[in-house]
């Protein structure tokens, strides 16, 4: 649904009752699937207003599937390797930092790079 309606971060879900209809399932699994997420901070639900989609480029959940993942040194090498590649293909302009470089070439490659960062970063305070 986020993929096939082009949900962004910040856009408001779709009502429980609609879910429930458009998915064909239960209302009350509507309401455990959506405390789930946002227990895992995908979804931000506001009293009143409704369910938002969360900006997943700051979710803790990427910090927590990673410790999971990234369980030994050889793969740290891999994501720094893969970083090395990233910023080594950017050309950069003068008095930009690499952050801005590669985000105004790629998007998506910026996004894959901030990911492997923030692996990186996380793996590193857990060696």
């Amino acid at each position: 649904m986020i993929k096939n309606d082009g949900l962004k971060s910040g856009d408001k879900l779709p009502s429980e009752r609609h879910l429930s209809e458009l998915l064909n399932i239960s209302r009350s699994s509507i309401r455990e699937a959506l405390r789930a997420l946002e227990i895992l901070g995908v979804i931000e639900t506001r009293r009143g207003e409704g369910t938002y989609l969360s900006d997943m480029d700051n979710n803790q959940f990427f910090e927590l599937i990673g410790g999971y993942l990234i369980t030994s040194r050889a793969q740290t090498g891999e994501i720094k390797d893969f970083i090395h590649m990233i910023e080594s293909s950017i050309t950069f302009e003068e008095h930009k930092t690499i952050e801005e470089c590669i985000n105004t070439s790629n998007t998506i490659m910026f996004r894959v790079w901030k990911l492997l960062k923030r692996y990186e970063a996380t793996y590193d305070e857990k060696a």
